[in-house]
Formats: C-alpha cells, sequence, structure tokens
C-alpha cells in the first residue's frame, strides 16, 4: 500500500504525504504538486520550525500536521481525507476542506498529543483590513499606474468618520516605480527591513551558540519561523506620500540588493504588514511568478490582474487564471482590468470573456485610454489628486468600490434619514427664499 521516495510518502495514487526534504522547502514542494496534480490530495508534516508555512499551505488546500507522525493515527486521518477527496470529485459543489483538526478525535490519546499545528490567531482590530495584491502577467500594461491609483482613492475613504490608514508595498524587488510614479525618496526600503531582519535572525542563531556565517539556507527558513516582529515595527520603513498621507513601502534602490531578499525575508514581511494597524495594504508585484509574487497572491484577499488590448497581454492573463484555477484559487478573489481601452479594439470585451472562461456574471473591469492619465504618468501627480474631470479617474474609482464594497455600503437607515433631511432642507430653503 505505502511506498517511500525521499520524504515523499505515496499512501496511494490519491493521497500523498510530503515531508522536510534537503534540498527543498516543504512550501514550494507542496505548491508544485498543487500546481501540476491538483486532483491529489495533500498532507503536509512540518517541524515547528516549518510552521511558518501553515497559512501558506492551508491556502493551497494542503491539510497540515506536525512531527513526530503516528502511524496508527495517520492512517486513519488518510481514511477521512481519501474519502472526502472522493466526495469532492463526484460533487464538486460540497463544502469547503475541513481543517485537520476535526479529524483529531479519531486519533487514539488525542488529549495526550498536540499533532496539529493550530493555525496562527491574530489578535482581533476593532477595523476592517483589506489586503489587495495587484499583478500583470505582462510589462507595461499600467498595472503600478493602476496600483498608485487605487491606494490615493482608497487614502481618501472614511470609516466610522476616520479616514483610512493605506499602504502601498512595492513587491517588483528589482525593478518596481512605486516611488518614483509618486516622487518620493527610496529611503529607507524594504531592503533596510531585510537588514534589519536579518540582524534579528543572526542574534537566534548566535543564541544556540552557531556562526551565522555557517548557517544553511534551509536552516534560515526554520529560524524565521521562531521570529515574530512588532506590527509597529512597520512605519519605521515606510515612506510618506505628503499630499495624500498614503505610507509606502518601496523596492530596493539599488537593483542588486533585491538578489539579498529571501523567500523567508518575504514570509516575515507579510505577517508583519497583516498584523500591523493598516486598513487598506496594496501590494504591486512584478510581472513574473517569483517567490515575491506567488507570496503576494496567495497572502491576498482580493487580487487585480491588469492587462490590455494585445495578444501577448490577453494570453498571459489566461495562462495565469489557468494555473490558480489549477491551484483551486478561489475565483471570487479575482477581478479582470483591461487598461487603455481605446474606442475601437480587435478584440471585444465579449471575446476576451469567453476567452478568459469567466464564469456568468463575472464582471470585466476596464479602464479608458485618457490623455490625463501620460499627464499624471509623467509628472507624478496621481489622478486621484488632480483637478477637472477624467475617464479614467472614474473607472478606477468604480473598482476600488468593487474591490471593498462595505466601504460604500450604507445602511436603509441611513439613507432614508439623509433623503429626509434632503425634503427638509428643500422646503425650508424655498420657504425663506420665497
Amino acid at each position: 500500500m505505502n511506498k517511500q521516495r525521499g520524504r515523499l510518502l505515496i499512501i496511494d495514487q490519491d493521497l500523498v504525504l510530503i515531508g522536510s526534504l534537503p534540498d527543498m522547502e516543504i512550501g514550494f514542494l507542496c505548491q508544485q504538486l498543487r500546481f501540476y496534480y491538483p486532483q491529489i490530495a495533500c498532507i503536509a508534516s512540518c517541524s515547528v520550525r516549518e510552521s511558518h508555512w501553515e497559512p501558506f499551505l492551508r491556502n493551497l488546500g494542503v491539510w497540515v500536521i506536525s512531527k513526530p507522525v503516528q502511524i496508527a493515527q495517520l492512517e486513519l486521518l488518510a481514511v477521512q481525507l481519501v474519502r472526502y477527496h472522493e466526495s469532492r470529485t463526484e460533487y464538486p459543489s460540497s463544502p469547503a476542506p475541513p481543517s485537520a483538526q476535526s479529524f483529531a478525535g479519531l486519533w487514539p490519546g488525542a488529549g495526550q498529543v498536540q499533532p496539529i499545528l493550530q493555525p496562527p490567531q491574530p489578535p482581533r482590530s476593532p477595523r476592517e483590513k483589506h489586503l489587495i495584491t495587484v499583478y500583470g502577467p505582462k510589462g507595461g500594461v499600467g498595472k503600478t499606474f493602476l496600483s498608485r491609483e487605487l491606494a490615493i482613492f482608497f487614502t481618501r475613504q472614511k470609516k466610522d468618520g476616520q479616514r483610512l490608514k493605506v499602504l502601498a508595498v512595492d513587491f517588483n524587488l528589482d525593478l518596481g516605480t512605486i516611488a518614483t510614479s509618486l516622487n518620493l525618496a527610496r529611503r529607507p526600503n524594504l531592503y533596510t527591513w531585510v537588514q534589519a531582519i536579518d540582524e534579528q535572525l543572526a542574534e537566534l542563531v548566535r543564541q544556540e551558540g552557531r556562526d551565522p556565517e555557517e548557517v544553511a539556507h534551509a536552516e534560515w527558513q526554520e529560524f524565521s519561523a521562531l521570529l515574530r516582529l512588532s506590527p509597529e515595527e512597520v512605519e519605521r520603513y515606510v515612506v510618506i506620500h505628503p499630499e495624500s498621507g498614503l505610507h509606502v513601502l518601496t523596492s530596493p534602490q539599488d537593483i542588486r540588493h533585491s538578489f539579498e531578499i529571501k523567500d523567508y525575508h518575504l514570509y516575515i514581511i507579510l505577517e508583519t504588514l497583516k498584523q500591523s494597524e493598516y486598513d487598506v495594504i496594496l501590494i504591486d508585484t512584478a510581472p513574473d511568478t517569483t517567490d515575491a509574487t506567488i507570496q503576494a497572491l496567495f497572502f491576498a484577499q482580493k487580487v487585480v490582474l491588469v492587462g490590455n488590448h494585445v495578444v501577448d497581454a490577453i494570453e498571459n492573463i489566461q495562462r495565469m487564471l489557468k494555473l490558480l484555477r489549477e491551484a483551486d484559487y478561489p475565483e471570487e478573489r479575482i477581478e479582470v482590468c483591461m487598461n487603455r481601452l481605446q474606442r475601437k479594439e480587435m478584440f471585444t470585451l465579449e471575446e476576451i470573456r469567453a476567452f478568459f472562461q469567466l464564469p456568468p456574471g463575472k464582471l470585466l473591469y476596464t479602464i479608458p485610454d485618457d490623455a490625463e492619465v501620460k499627464r499624471s504618468v509623467n509628472t507624478g501627480v496621481p489622478l486621484m489628486l488632480a483637478a477637472g474631470r477624467s475617464q479614467a479617474r472614474e473607472a478606477v474609482a468604480s473598482l476600488g468600490r468593487v474591490l471593498i464594497p462595505s466601504l460604500f455600503e450604507e445602511s436603509e437607515d441611513e439613507v432614508q434619514s439623509k433623503t429626509r433631511k434632503e425634503k427638509e432642507r428643500s422646503f425650508w430653503y424655498k420657504w425663506f427664499h420665497r
């Protein structure tokens, strides 16, 4: 029944137990398995030092258990997972996968051992938090422009009478231009923060009596799981756009510094951002599938896929949508936006919708080609702050309302109260101005 290949335990053709491999990180291995074999159910067996991967793995639809693994307990869990997987295959609309904790009662001695890694419980914030990733699988489609305009748009919104606190993050690590698009300095930046993280990680290594110079990459990944940063630390590494109050975590000033930013740095940064005091965190990514981009996609609550009406941009979006669907990425998180729409295009929006295989009722958003956009990009003055009317600005605002609809929902009582006050004002205004 069982066949072991290194640290991959093939329980049967529908179920794989994934353990630690010396030359590959467990998160990357699980990601590849889910992408290329979405029909297989996966269980990841993690050490305590690998527990930082758990939120990422659960987003992939991978069950997570902690080491050491007891065979008798594993067999009971495997039976339940295979049955569940078969029911999902036969009835695709069945509920989402249960947490592995729901099977703990089947295991002997469940009260004496702790076989399941519990997902981290972030402190509850009185205000709602929104994580949005803007991604364009081709360069030059206006992704950074859209990221900038959405970020500025959200700084102008209020919740409970208070302006939203917004952070824009440039995850295009080597060639990011959010700072340039806002006429901002790149100091401090992401690399400044990474240097501080490295100092803290090195201190953890020294506390174990080891030399940081002798620690391998895989071990740094393990030590990063032990590092917990204060959410307030984020603001030490941002620059502030004075006209809007937007906070920006910029990409490194020197391209060579981007090579020193590793996957575990990105994980620590994203986890810290999730616990921060920002109401909206908007991440601009590179047009690639590197660690930074993949982690930004899986941490996001909403993803905006940006393209324009050229063949290669349309094809790349379709390929990315296919990849995300095969990885069981929730379709409801994704919004597709076609930028620089002109009056006459080679492809109609309906043709593009069909090519993307968007579900019925799923909207395809557009940003029109606007003369004001080029002026805004070249001057560093966001459309949202410019005077005069702009169709592109109105389209970006409409997209922003879709991404965070709760900011723009008014209760029925509020609407009736506003209407009543307007009517009362109209009556007295007419009375006194006869």
